[in-house]
């Protein structure tokens, strides 16, 4: 499926041309009927030799509708550029022109219309000045069709030239999500609300459910026509009338887009690259008011230079560009901005960042990163936005996304300086900068405290100044390429093993011996370090490495005497069936001091289970 759309002066003849060509009169309104005057976009469609349908859109030529024009112009395959015999090229012909080529159009088809009324001559004339007109324009090697509407000459050949253009033209990258920018909402008797637009990009199903963006309403798809013909799907490129569901038409305005639910996100600040036209005869200066047009929505904008002071003819500069209202965009998106009064087409641009508020950097880099985005592929995207933030949430990049799912999978699949952690892109260089530093705190912390099982990730933060945050990526970063290891929330150097020194290996002896000596009457731990400070790293050093169990109250026990226990507990109590604290205390030999501590453990364990003032054997006994 194809659309094109016309393009020229005021009154060259562009709703005639339509009208010979598809039996459709593309002017719709009252007002444009009785002034024979061309004021908001007409449609109209036919089908070509070979039988495939082509969708027309009919633009206004007259100066103060430029914004209606443009919102025609923007998603087409080719344009109708007509230029009248008797007036020749005109100053909207000028602008016409020069819109189609900032919005990226690059094929269609030029007809001198109105021949019938010159001579030879004039029509020779005519058209040595198009060709001069368009040099170096993309159409400067298009075909010039002479048409005689009153006798429909040259029809036969604009058919023809159209199917050639449309044969040649690039097949449309179809995407996962659709897109359709309203260009008109009315209500249909009996149907309720119906907007009309051309589908830009994915397809749009009957019943589906699609958001309305910029204002974030749900709605879904009763029913769907193409050329007045009922369809089950509608495919881009392709004029699409959409029959709504759960809105008024009142609030499915033009400029409005339909999507995907949650794959677009609205925005009113955004990144560009703008081109100045060349016949400019003023700069665009910093922090100026302009009209901004994108899609079929307009409004207006202030241009805020990263790069340069004021934009000169013929130049191009990096802008953020603050809208007076949320629109809907993706990278790679081209604009129209004009200027308000006197009013007059600036130039053009292209959307490099659809969401740029609050970046915390400096004009010149800011400008830096943008340039290199200007290559609108996945890399440059995802470069740019981690040298922004350090991390890139997946969300964020599917968002208003102009790549599909396989492609950013395919990706980050070959992506050499770019891991995933969870649902964030990491930039390894970024995370790799901190590596060193880490691996520094540790090994100095572990020659000074080899005994320590590890370092809370709370403590390097507090070290290094690292917020927590970023320090968890770095930590995942180096325990994914084997630089550390993380146990019980205590990271150190990978294969590390927490060790005493030989003085401390002797008190380790001799409170394991005092604590095999009296197992259920043993200092408790207080009391070891109250007789020698020391005593403290080396009961948490053996209790770390499992070789003695610390219980409630500080009460201590080797892993041996502790499992001992254990049995002894699980094996009267299999003779008995039930047993109080009293009677086990009793059994064991020991006081509540330290039986309480243990039953309390192996409920824990599900050696032992309570019921009520009683113990009965656990699950584990």
């Amino acid at each position: 499926m194809h659309v094109i759309a016309t393009a020229g002066h005021i009154d060259h003849g562009k709703s005639t041309l339509v009208k010979a060509l598809t039996g459709i009169d593309p002017d719709r309104l009252p007002e444009e009927i009785a002034r024979g005057l061309t004021i908001d976009l007409g449609f109209a469609w036919f089908d070509l030799p070979n039988g495939e349908p082509v969708g027309v859109v009919d633009v206004p030529g007259h100066e103060r509708f430029i914004k209606n024009m443009v919102a025609g112009v923007g998603s087409i395959d080719a344009v109708l550029f007509v230029v009248a015999a008797d007036d020749g090229w005109m100053p909207q012909s000028t602008e016409h022109l020069q819109i189609l080529s900032l919005l990226g159009i690059e094929s269609g088809l030029i007809v001198l219309t109105k021949v019938d009324i010159v001579d030879n001559e004039m029509i020779e004339s005519r058209k040595k000045e198009i060709r001069s007109r368009t040099k170096g324009t993309f159409l400067e090697h298009s075909d010039i069709v002479c048409f005689n509407a009153p006798e429909g000459k040259g029809k036969h050949e604009i058919m023809e030239s159209i199917g050639a253009i449309l044969a040649r033209a690039p097949r449309v990258k179809n995407l996962d999500s659709p897109r359709l920018y309203i260009d008109r909402s009315f209500v249909a008797k009996g149907s309720g609300t119906v907007v009309t637009g051309t589908l830009i990009e994915g397809s749009i199903r009957t019943g589906q459910e699609l958001e309305l963006c910029p204002a974030g309403k749900l709605v879904r798809v009763r029913s769907l026509q193409n050329h007045k013909r009922t369809i089950e799907m509608a495919m881009p490129i392709s004029r699409v009338a959409v029959n709504l569901g759960g809105i008024g038409h009142d609030n499915a305005i033009r400029g409005s887009a339909l999507v995907l639910p949650g794959r677009f996100k609205p925005t009113s600040i955004i990144a560009a690259e703008i081109i100045a036209l060349p016949g400019l005869s003023f700069p665009l200066k910093n922090n100026a008011e302009i009209q901004f047009h994108i899609g079929t929505a307009g409004m207006t904008g202030k241009v805020k230079f990263l790069d340069c002071d004021r934009l000169e003819a013929d130049s191009t500069g990096i802008a953020v560009i603050k809208l007076s209202r949320e629109i809907c965009c993706r990278i790679g998106d081209r604009f129209i901005i004009r200027k308000i009064s006197p009013q007059g087409t600036i130039g053009g641009g292209t959307v490099l960042d659809w969401d740029y508020a609050d970046i915390k950097l400096s004009k010149t880099r800011q400008a830096e990163l943008l340039k290199i985005r200007r290559r609108l592929d996945i890399e440059s995207i995802v470069k740019t936005d981690l040298a922004r933030f350090g991390c890139l949430d997946l969300k964020r990049l599917k968002l208003n996304s102009r790549f599909t799912e396989k492609e950013l999978s395919d990706y980050l699949a070959g992506a050499q300086n770019v891991m995933k952690s969870g649902t964030e892109l990491i930039d390894r260089s970024y995370l790799d900068k901190y590596v060193d530093h880490i691996k520094e705190f540790l090994d100095s912390f572990h020659r000074q405290q080899p005994w320590a099982a590890g370092v809370a990730p709370g403590e390097i933060s507090r070290k290094l100044k690292l917020p927590v945050a970023e320090l968890s990526k770095i930590i995942d970063h180096m325990i994914s390429i084997g630089e550390l290891e993380q146990t019980n929330g205590m990271l150190k150097i990978k294969g590390y093993l927490p060790h005493l020194k030989s003085d401390q290996k002797k008190l380790a002896q001799e409170l394991m011996a005092v604590l095999s000596a009296k197992p259920l009457a043993s200092p408790l731990k207080k009391e070891f370090i109250e007789r020698n400070p020391a005593f403290e790293i080396i009961i948490n050093f053996l209790r770390d490495q499992g070789d003695i169990i610390e219980l409630n109250g500080g009460v201590l026990l080797t892993k041996d005497d502790f499992s001992t226990v254990a049995a002894r507990v699980s094996s009267y109590l299999t003779q008995v069936g039930k047993a109080t604290a009293s009677q086990l205390k009793d059994y064991l030999g020991t006081t509540r001091k330290y039986m309480i501590p243990i039953l309390e453990k192996l409920d824990s364990l599900e050696v032992t289970r309570r019921e009520g003032d009683y113990r009965v054997p656990g699950a584990n006994s």
